[in-house]
């Protein structure tokens, strides 16, 4: 699915921590042998880090009972730190690199992240509906984090149909592989590959002469 025309690069892991002073959404696509999955993670300055794993096992053996009282169910000895709700990380967000180890784990082969750099405003209002979820009086209808397992590629196409349309134009689709395929013409900041546990990044060529274009600007 990778347009013949974008270059390989390198990748420094710590390219993927977040930039405190940059609101970024990142939408990664996980290949696990037949099985694919896809997860989304978005930084905004003011709220920081929000993750959402729709029917993932990211923490998935710690979650709220009485999210009030802060009563939690703990199976198993899994992620002691994180804690998730309504399928979205609320304590101990995992970084990307921090959501790769764990990936590598359980045997990840190969995954996709898309990187999108948006505006403060927008990022703060996203993080707000994966939080909290809306009613139906929103002007967009009533929506919630929780999944049912094997649709973790539709609530992510759903929700980035609904909410992000200023940032990408997704349709709704069921597999994370056609959600990857149209999120390759969304001009993308960069994608990074993870596979045979390196990283590679890419540009699009439209990104990349701008760029170049900047670098001579300077010289």
């Amino acid at each position: 699915m990778l347009p013949d025309t974008w270059n390989e690069n390198e990748c420094n892991s710590r390219s993927l921590e977040d930039d405190f002073q940059q609101a970024t959404l990142h939408v990664m696509v996980m290949y696990n042998g037949p099985c694919t999955h896809v997860a989304l993670r978005l930084y905004c300055k003011k709220e920081g880090a929000i993750f959402w794993d729709p029917a993932g096992g990211f923490a998935n053996d710690k979650v709220y009972v009485n999210p009030e009282n802060q009563e939690f169910n703990f199976d198993g000895s899994g992620n002691p730190d994180s804690i998730r709700l309504n399928d979205v990380i609320i304590k101990s967000v995992p970084s990307i690199n921090q959501y790769l180890v764990w990936r590598k784990f359980i045997d990840t082969h190969a995954a996709e992240i898309f990187e999108f750099i948006i505006p403060q405003d927008e990022a703060e209002e996203l993080w707000t509906i994966l939080r909290n979820g809306t009613k139906r009086s929103h002007p967009k209808g009533a929506f919630h984090t929780k999944a049912v397992g094997g649709t973790c590629g539709l609530s992510i196409a759903k929700f980035l149909h609904r909410f992000a349309d200023d940032i990408v134009e997704v349709k709704t689709v069921f597999y994370p592989h056609n959600l990857a395929k149209q999120l390759y013409k969304q001009n993308p900041e960069r994608v990074i590959i993870y596979r045979d546990e390196k990283l590679y990044y890419y540009i699009p060529p439209e990104r990349e002469d701008k760029r170049l274009l900047s670098k001579k600007t300077k010289l």
